[in-house]
This record gives structure tokens, C-alpha cells and sequence, in this order.
């Protein structure tokens, strides 16, 4: 089976299932012909994502958010770039034609990329598609609630109508729940990487590692670490020009994002503190880390990952990055019944890919 990868390329989540999926299928004797990444104007795929995919990658302009300040998530400006643009857009949506014609794959893996969505509605003659994303959960009848943000709760629902328009969809879920056959919906556990399972937790990590979905949240480590300086931090974040390491002192170092030594220094550490994207929630737990969640402000997505993680025992949520709460942490997660539901994810996975062939 020949296979296209669509995927949104804003933040690691998106990129890393893409490389846990790409080692499935081509175990099962698949081949990844061509990948389409949707990426904002500027941001650049990551060596290691280029690397691990070893097929052609085309980028293509994606519905992304805009932030006040490198942290908050700005609605209305982020609603005025959209508008901005849709003729982008419309040549992305091209692109994404061309490229099915070139490569002819048999069937097409989208990892939440939106234009992916309105390419799968606006044209008949195409493979099937396959959408992936924890997001599909959204609406499930067991997944939480969240109060508040209703404008950002809407612009939601309606992203996640489209980039699953016209697909099979795949749930990525922290826990088992039903599949719901009525909305091509299958409930499947987190996608993780070979290199992940391979890792061997250090039970006696000395250092919390950091990840901040936007530089912004870099004050907010600062500060704490003045008034905690034993406490040592490895940070990991996105500032534009920053070296791969920067050591503020004996116990604050800065790193630049890199997804191969992230997952490292997560086997290693004691406790990770993070904004709550989904990724990096379900790494930490496979890994058994106690999580500490700072979801990114007004950011709808993240405050339902963090209330979820917190639902299922993963850690516990704040609304900035004062680590005092670390002390209400586990040493260590009990991930027994977690890890069970995750190595089920291969076999939920592939089932689906190969029913939505056949059925088309």
C-alpha cells in the first residue's frame, strides 16, 4: 500500500505521531511515498522530523493561531489571518492535489491538518483519508467538559468538522472508550514512537524538565527558579535564534527544541512541567512521570487536555509555571492499566487504515 502523510506541523504532537505511524506501516509493509506538512510562514521543519521521514515534504500554509505576548492565544487575530489567507489557502489545497497526482498513494494518513479536511470534501476522484488527531474526541460522550471559552469552544468544534471532513476518523485517547461506528470513529490509544518504549525510566531523576509550547513562558521559569535556585530545571523551548543550549546558571539551562533529546532527558527526570499538549502528556505517562500542566491561555485544546490528564490521574494543573505544586506530585505514576491500553494502539490502528481501503 502506497501512503501520503498530511500533517499540521504547529508544535511537536502532529509530527512525532506522524513518526510513530510511519514505523507501523512500513513494519506492515507499507510505503510513505510523499509528505505534505502545514506549517506557518515561520517555521521550518525540524531536521530530526526530515530525517525520520525519508520521503519528499512539501509545505503548504496551515490555520494557525495567533498570540499576544508569545503565550495567549489572540481569537480575533487569529480569525483576521485566516480571513487574510484564504488564497493561500486555496493554492495549498492545489498543492495538495498535485501532489496525489504525482504520487499516486492508495490512501492518505491526515494528522489534523485542516486544508487536508477541505481537500477530502471538495474533490470526489481521490484516495480515502484517514484523519488522526486527539481532538476527534471532542464531543465523545466520555470525554470531559470544559466550562467557559465558548467562542474558542465553537472555533473549535468547527476546526475539528474540518480537518476531518470527509475521513475516517481516528480518536487519539488517553483512556479506552467506545468506538462510535455512526460517525467513522474509532477510539485508538496515543501513537508513540518505537524509541519511546525503548527508553528506560530513571527512578531517581533529580531535575524537572520544562517544555513551553511558546517562549513567552520563559519569565515565568525565570522567576521561580530566583526565588527556588536548588531546585534544577531543564527548559525546552521555541525562541527564535536560540542555541541549541543556553546554561543560565548551575541548575537553569535553556534548550532548544529538539525531540530526540527531549524524550532523553524525559526518561531521566523527576517530574515534567509543561503546557498540555497531548503529545507530551502521553509520553510522560508511558514513561510514569507526574505531570505538572500550564495550558496555554485561552487556548481551548490545552485546557481540556490538562482537565482530561487531570481526570485520569496524570498530575495536576495551574494556570502559570509557579512549581511550587511539584511538591503535591507522586514520586512516580502507577501506569500499569496505561500501558496496557497503549500497546493495543498498533493493532487498533492498522485494523482501521486497512477498513477504510477496502471500504472506499
Amino acid at each position: 500500500m502506497k501512503i501520503m502523510f498530511s500533517i499540521l506541523g504547529e508544535g511537536r504532537g502532529h509530527m512525532t505521531q506522524a513518526m510513530a505511524v510511519k514505523e507501523m506501516v512500513e513494519k506492515a509493509g507499507h510505503e510513505l511515498t510523499c509528505v505534505a506538512l502545514g506549517m506557518g510562514p515561520n517555521r521550518t521543519p525540524p531536521p530530526y522530523f526530515v530525517a525520520a521521514m525519508g520521503a519528499p515534504i512539501i509545505t503548504i500554509p496551515t490555520l494557525n493561531f495567533s498570540f499576544k505576548n508569545n503565550r495567549s492565544v489572540n481569537l480575533a487575530g487569529t480569525l483576521a489571518g485566516v480571513a487574510r489567507k484564504i488564497p493561500a489557502y486555496r493554492r495549498g489545497v492545489g498543492a495538495l492535489r498535485a501532489a496525489v497526482s504525482r504520487h499516486r498513494p492508495d490512501v492518505i494518513i491526515n494528522f489534523f491538518e485542516s486544508l487536508t479536511g477541505v481537500y477530502a470534501l471538495t474533490n470526489r476522484k481521490r484516495p480515502p483519508v484517514v484523519a488522526v488527531a486527539h481532538q476527534f474526541m471532542f464531543g465523545h460522550p466520555n470525554y470531559v467538559r470544559a466550562p467557559g471559552l465558548r467562542l474558542q469552544q465553537l472555533a473549535m468544534k468547527r476546526l475539528v468538522q474540518i480537518a476531518g471532513a470527509a475521513s475516517t476518523r481516528v480518536a487519539l485517547s488517553l483512556y479506552e472508550a467506545p468506538d462510535l461506528p455512526k460517525k467513522r470513529l474509532t477510539v485508538c490509544p496515543p501513537l508513540l514512537r518505537q524509541q519511546v518504549f525503548s527508553l528506560r525510566p530513571n527512578p531517581n531523576g533529580n531535575f524537572v524538565l520544562v517544555y513551553l509550547l511558546n517562549h513567552g513562558y520563559a519569565d515565568q521559569i525565570m522567576e521561580w527558579h530566583k526565588k527556588n535556585p536548588r531546585t534544577a530545571l531543564h527548559c525546552f523551548y521555541d525562541k527564535p535564534d536560540a542555541p541549541p543550549e543556553f546554561r543560565q546558571d548551575d541548575t537553569l539551562t535553556f534548550h532548544r527544541l529538539d525531540g530526540e533529546k527531549f524524550l532523553r532527558m524525559m526518561a531521566d527526570c523527576k517530574y515534567v512541567a509543561c503546557t498540555a499538549g497531548f503529545e507530551s502528556l502521553a509520553e510522560a505517562a508511558c514513561l510514569g512521570k507526574p505531570l505538572f500542566l500550564v495550558p496555554v491561555e485561552n487556548h481551548v485544546e490545552q485546557q481540556i487536555n490538562a482537565m482530561d490528564a487531570v481526570k485520569t490521574g496524570l498530575g495536576v494543573a495551574d494556570t502559570s509555571f509557579h512549581l511550587d505544586r511539584l511538591a503535591e506530585l507522586p514520586e512516580r505514576l502507577d501506569n500499569s492499566k496505561y500501558l496496557a491500553w497503549l500497546n493495543r494502539a498498533g493493532t487498533i490502528f492498522l485494523e482501521t487504515l486497512d477498513r477504510a481501503v477496502r471500504e472506499t
